[in-house]
Order: structure tokens, then sequence, then C-alpha cells
């Protein structure tokens, strides 16, 4: 560590005396809001520089906060990380499983907000049921039909101008969550029937949870002191979903081979986990996917050409089905690169470390910021423009008479142009400029570590090939039986910890005209 920097010189916001930094986060002035850590994370690219990293110390109930604002780096840490990674603990949730109900969790901690060998061995027993390919795989059929039901209610949902209601993220976490009891605990919850009571107290649970989150996990944790509302109504939410799980659990899921290998409790605190990790983020990732394709023509008519060519119709789809489907995937891929569902992953470095050159002592929380690398000039040329052709293979098609270039087999040429009546947005690339961008991005190439939507390594989302299905069956459904629109401004986007948009997801969804 000789040739490194003291931690103190890292760039970084001034602590106070006795307040540290908390303060800041306490006014909620910007950049640091809790709802809008997306400019604080800017803010903090802009204090360091040239020097690649920034610190944010002594905030009350968290270790130091080290970001540092490189893939290169990024690569780094992760490659030399421990074989038990440590991950920033959520202290509320560890309080609801090793002490209020401790009862029933006992010592099987879950794979969320644990680290060590606790969550490894919880994580070995069930690794097997959800890491392997042909797992996600198995369940296409499934989510077949809870996305085929859900592109029927968004049918029945629209206005006299076909615009869907301003509810409609509400809408998606239904879905998500109908998708997420279909392929873990084998059965339909009824999210999107109509009248149905207790997919009523789902929902409403879930939002419950989901924006106290930010209060009990990201602010101040005044939770220890008293009960706040934000903490009666996450473990109200939390008991909701654990007996949920209990009494809905069957024998045709996921979760059902691990009961049976584990025992139900195993099974059950599993069950848990993936709802609080599947249902949000799954849902914001629909929402922005579904928004940059309806403000991008382009790219949406060329996703109308793979659909209207290789997807098929007149039977229940399977994973075969999807692999036919690569700009599909790639728009996805798009999406996340560019609106993240998650900010950034982290770890409790568990030694001293350099980072970045500076000297980063044991307990240091490092906190990867890939929504600011994804949208990073240096990673992706244009960032703010969605480009999906920046993630398909490129091939040479050669013979006698040409020497052409192809993408996922399509001549490069065609593969930026389309030909129905939808019409490109003023703020949209055109063929010419995606065709540039693509040219670009294909000789720098895409650094593996600037894009981690679903995390890295042991860590990894584990559920993250059932995510990705999900994805993919409701947007080519979707897609495919309509050209979507978006007649509203910009979106804003607020971290809860989720990062969702703001405005009402009003689309107009027009039915498509097949040639």
């Amino acid at each position: 560590m000789s040739n490194a920097r003291r931690f103190a010189m890292m760039p970084g916001p001034k602590p106070l005396p006795l307040l540290g930094n908390s303060w800041r986060f306490a006014l909620g002035v910007e950049p640091w809001r809790t709802l809008g850590l997306d400019k604080t994370l800017w803010h903090l690219k802009a204090l360091a520089g040239s020097r690649g990293a920034a610190k944010v110390a002594k905030l009350f109930g968290h270790p130091d906060l080290v970001f540092p604002f490189s893939a290169e780096e990024t690569a780094r840490v992760y490659r030399r990380e421990d074989p038990m990674p440590h991950r920033a603990v959520a202290p509320c949730l560890r309080h609801y499983k090793q002490e209020l109900r401790k009862e029933f969790f006992g010592d099987e901690p879950g794979l969320i907000g644990v680290h060590g060998k606790p969550w490894s061995k919880f994580r070995s027993k069930v690794s097997r049921a959800l890491a392997a390919p042909e797992a996600a795989r198995s369940v296409v059929p499934t989510l077949d039909y809870v996305a085929e039901d859900f592109v029927k209610r968004m049918e029945s949902i629209l206005d006299e101008n076909r615009e869907l209601p301003e509810n409609f993220l509400t809408e998606l976490y239904k879905w998500a969550l109908e998708s997420v009891g279909a392929w873990a605990l084998g059965t339909r919850l009824g999210c999107l029937e109509e009248n149905e009571a207790e997919a009523r107290a789902i929902i409403k649970c879930i939002h419950g949870f989901f924006h106290s989150v930010p209060e009990l996990e990201l602010s101040a944790p005044l939770w220890r002191l008293y009960p706040t509302s934000a903490y009666k109504t996450y473990v109200c939410a939390l008991d909701a979903f654990r007996s949920l799980c209990l009494r809905r659990m069957t024998d045709k899921g996921v979760c059902a081979h691990i009961a049976q290998a584990s025992g139900k409790r195993v099974a059950t605190i599993l069950a848990l986990d993936l709802l609080l990790v599947g249902v949000d983020t799954t849902a914001a990732a629909a929402a922005s996917t579904m928004h940059l394709l309806a403000t991008n023509a382009r790219a949406q008519r060329r996703l109308h050409d793979e659909l209207d060519t290789n997807l098929a119709t007149e039977r229940v789809l399977t994973g075969r089905d999807l692999d036919r489907l690569p700009y599909l995937r790639a728009c996805i891929k798009e999406a996340l690169r560019m609106r993240p569902v998650i900010l950034g992953n982290g770890r409790c470095i568990q030694s001293d470390a350099v980072i970045s050159g500076y000297e980063v002592p044991k307990g240091s929380h490092v906190v990867f910021p890939h929504y600011i690398l994804s949208n990073d000039e240096r990673y992706f040329p244009s960032p703010q423009e969605y480009v999906p052709e920046r993630w398909l293979r490129v091939t040479a098609n050669v013979t006698s008479e040409t020497n052409t270039e192809q993408i996922d087999g399509k001549p490069k040429d065609t593969l930026f142009k389309g030909a129905t009546d939808m019409k490109e947005g003023p703020k949209e690339p055109s063929h010419e400029k995606a065709m540039s961008i693509w040219r670009k991005q294909r000789e720098r190439g895409i650094h593996p570590f600037a894009s981690l939507p679903f995390g890295f390594g042991k860590r990894m989302c584990i559920g993250k090939r059932f995510a990705e299905a999900e994805l993919q069956l409701l947007l080519a459904k979707t897609f495919h039986k309509y050209e979507v629109l978006w007649r509203y401004g910009e979106l804003t986007y607020s971290v809860t910890p989720t990062y969702v948009p703001n405005e009402p997801l009003r689309f107009t969804l027009r039915p498509r005209r097949k040639h």
C-alpha cells in the first residue's frame, strides 16, 4: 500500500462533528435525497474526477461507503472477492428474521440481507433448483399463461382513448407477483382477477412494503428507537407474505422441490425472499423497456419484424421459442443498461485494500455504481440513445458474390430499417445515427463489468433466468399484438429502492395491422 493515497484523501462530502454526513440525507436537500440517489451518484462522480473514486463517510448506522467509478476497478474488486462474499446487511430485514420472528426462521436466514457461512449454507440448499438453466426453461409454459392473461387484462383496462390507467405500474406489480407465484409456489394467486379479495390484500402489502423500505433501510434507523409507522407497515407486510407462502405453496412449483429436499421451512423462507426481490424489480424492468420502445419507433419496428417472423402464436410457448428472439433480448438488455432497476451493487470488504489508488480500510462498503458506468460515454458511445443493436452478435456472411456483415443473421443495413407506418420521434436516433453508434460500440466492445443489472459472481441475482423469461414473454406478447405509443413527456425516476418511474405510465396500445 506504500504508493496508495490515504483514505482521508479520497474525495467526498465533509462530515460534521457528531452528525457525520447523515444530516445531509436527513434534510433531504439535493443531491442528498434518498429517493434521488441517481443524482447523488452523478454528484459523487463529479467529485471523484479523474481519480475515479469518491466516498461518503460517517453515516449513522452504516459503514463508510466507497464508490469506484471505473469498470476496470469494479472487475478487480469483484474478481478478488472472498469465497463467501459479504454484502451490506439490510438492518431491518435482519431484525425481522433474526430477532422479531426468530422462532420461525431459526438458523435459516435466507438469501437476502445475510452473508458468510449462514448465507452459503442456505444457498447450497436452493441453488440447484434455481440457478440451473433448465430450471427457468421448464417453467416457460407456465409463465406463458400468466403473460397471456395479463395482455387480456391490459385490453380490459384501456380507456376510450386506448390508454392504460394511471396506476399501470401497480398492474405490473400484479403481473410480476402472479408470475413468481406461478413458478415458485406452483399456484395462481389470482392477482389478475378483478374481485379477488386475497389478491387485493397482497397488493396492498406490496405497496406498503416497498414504500417503507427507503425509510427503514436507507435512512437513519429511527425504528431502532421506537416502532415508526413505516416499521409497523413493513412488519405487517412481511408477516402477510410469510403467511401467503405457507398457505399457497403446492407440490408443483420450484419451491416444492426444495421442500422435498430440505423441508418446508427452507422452501417458505426462499419463497418469501423471492417475493421481496422478484416483484418490484421485474415490474420496473418491464415498465422501462415498454417506455423506451414506445419512444423509439425504429427499435419497435425491428422488434415487430422479429416477432412477426419468429413468434409462435397458435400454441403455448417454450424456452426454444424464446431462443429465436435475439432482438427482444437485446431490447431488454439495452433498457437495463439505461435504466437498471438497482443503481448499484456492493461488497463489504473483509480486509484492507487499495481501490482506485486509495487505501480503503477493512469493513468499508464498496458500492459499484452500475447505473453510472452503464450510462458513461467511456463504455457506451452516445449512452443516452436507445440502440439495442449494441448487444447483438456480429457475424460475417461471405459468398463468392457478397461479403456482408450480419447481426444475428440479418444484413446490418436492413437491421436499421423498418417498414411500418410508425413515425420516428423527435428525440430518437435515426437509422443512420443508430448505425453509427453501433459501429462505434463494435469497435470499442462492451466491457463485461460496465453493465451488471443482475450483479456478478456468487451473489448474482439467483432468479435472473426466471426474471428474464417473465420479461421476454410479456414483452413478446404485448408488442406482437400492439404498437405501444407514448404521448407524454420524459419520465423521471426515484429510488424506492428499486429505480422506478414517477409519472403515470399511460401507454397507448394500438392494435397492429399485421402485414
